[in-house]
């Protein structure tokens, strides 16, 4: 049985995503660290997040993001600090060497970038761009409902 051109888009980009996932996981081990201590790492950068806040936006249960956090504490990347105003919230800051460490995994995410796509055209590389774009504003918006007789 031939697969729709939609499912066929879901799939290419599902497989696109973990197979930079992976590349980007494996170019990370050198320096120490995985995707998700990197995604982490750049949420808290600019200024201190919470762990709740942590867990939501790098989409992961509380209980993953505590384990991740325990990973980059023990590294010296980043340290917890109770809220000055609410006690209960646990904060999670980069320390100097977690933002040298997040530095160096930019770079390495820069190069992937690169490597990923220098041999697509500006005009290829625009274009799927603003088509990706498209497809993430219709999730984000939660537009994907459509009316029974458009499926």
């Amino acid at each position: 049985m031939q697969k729709k051109q939609e499912t066929e888009v879901l799939t290419s980009i599902s497989r696109v995503y973990r197979a930079a996932k992976r590349e980007l996981n494996n170019r990370l081990e050198s320096h120490g660290f995985s995707y998700v201590d990197f995604l982490i790492l750049m949420q808290v950068r600019d200024s201190p997040k919470s762990m709740v806040y942590l867990a939501k936006e790098v989409l992961m249960t509380q209980a993953g993001i505590t384990a991740a956090i325990d990973r980059l504490e023990e590294k010296g990347l980043v340290k917890r600090e109770r809220d000055k105003e609410d006690r209960r919230i646990i904060n999670v800051q980069i320390t100097e060497r977690g933002v040298k460490a997040t530095e160096e995994a930019i770079q390495v995410f820069n190069e992937l970038a690169v490597d990923l796509v220098k041999d697509l055209s500006d005009e290829d590389k625009a274009k799927l761009i603003e088509l990706l774009d498209k497809l993430l504003e219709k999730l984000m918006k939660g537009k994907i409902n459509v009316e029974p007789d458009q499926r």
